[in-house]
């Protein structure tokens, strides 16, 4: 036995330009599976809407792990590689499903000379296929109460009520307005403002007009609403837009990119209006 049997343990030698041609294979296999996942979700109803949900939850995840995810493992709520899984002292099952993302490598010049960053497929888990499956906890449930509350703080225009508005909602970008029928219930009033904040977003922020948002304010009223458990059965996804079904991948691609970024900033001035009103723990609830 050589010294470099010794070493290794007998196995194989390792070889670099092998070890390189296997990550460029599982790159060029997630990027695959983006692509066909794209191509369903332009002309299924269902198939975008389990995107939407995935997105939702991973609502840092870029677009391309969110399509990832939803096309392995829509249902998953928590995810780490098997190192950070160890590290919590949780294990990962033997029979695990495995799921594909990919996550930022080196930098690199492109040939016009302009930066981009290579990608790695990395294979993470969810916490249902651990030693953790029993310990997942619950998000602090919310009130409608404060997520309406939240909704408000979140708009870049103010709120007004009328009583004869003939939708329940409506983003009026001439006055800066959104006005809201009287007499919703606080599940209808959260979903319907949800949509008309998302679209004031798109107009003051992303200079995007009231009439080429509206799809995309619907879906980020979607995810909104379905992150916080909110009904979201008056949602419909059977039509969608007949230019999806013409898109390239990436114009596509960036469609969704779009509704992350608007997701992003209106959950994360939700977020920041229930902490600034989060009631004080008093001293026997911090024990």
């Amino acid at each position: 036995m050589s010294i470099y049997d010794v070493f290794s343990g007998g196995n194989k030698p390792y070889d670099k330009a092998e070890w390189a041609a296997q990550k460029q294979a599982e790159r060029k296999e997630a990027y695959e599976l983006i692509d066909n996942t794209c191509s369903e979700m332009a002309v299924n109803g269902d198939s975008f809407r389990q995107y939407l949900d995935v997105q939702g939850r991973f609502d840092r995840y870029s677009v391309a792990n969110a399509v990832l995810v939803s096309a392995q493992m829509p249902e998953a709520t928590q995810l780490k590689d098997y190192g950070k899984w160890k590290q919590s002292r949780v294990y990962v099952n033997k029979d695990a499903q495995k799921i594909t993302i990919l996550e930022p490598s080196k930098e690199y010049l492109r040939d016009d000379g302009t930066k981009a960053v290579s990608y790695n497929a990395k294979v993470v888990y969810d916490i249902s296929e651990t030693s953790a499956k029993d310990r997942q906890e619950a998000a602090e449930p919310k009130s409608m109460r404060e997520l309406v509350s939240a909704m408000i703080d979140a708009s870049p225009v103010p709120f007004q009520p009328v009583d004869d508005l003939e939708l329940p909602a409506f983003y009026d970008s001439e006055q800066q307005t959104i006005f809201i029928r009287t007499g919703l219930n606080e599940e209808q009033l959260f979903v319907s403002m949800s949509k008309e904040v998302a679209a004031a977003v798109y107009d003051f922020k992303h200079n995007e007009s009231r009439n080429a948002s509206e799809f995309k304010a619907y879906c980020v009223a979607y995810m909104v609403s379905s992150r916080y458990g909110v009904d979201t059965r008056g949602f419909n996804f059977d039509r969608l837009p007949k230019e999806y079904a013409e898109m390239e991948t990436q114009d596509f691609k960036s469609e969704l990119g779009s509704m992350r970024d608007v997701l992003g900033e209106v959950q994360s001035e939700m977020y920041k209006s229930m902490e600034k009103n989060k009631p004080a723990r008093n001293k026997e609830q911090e024990r």
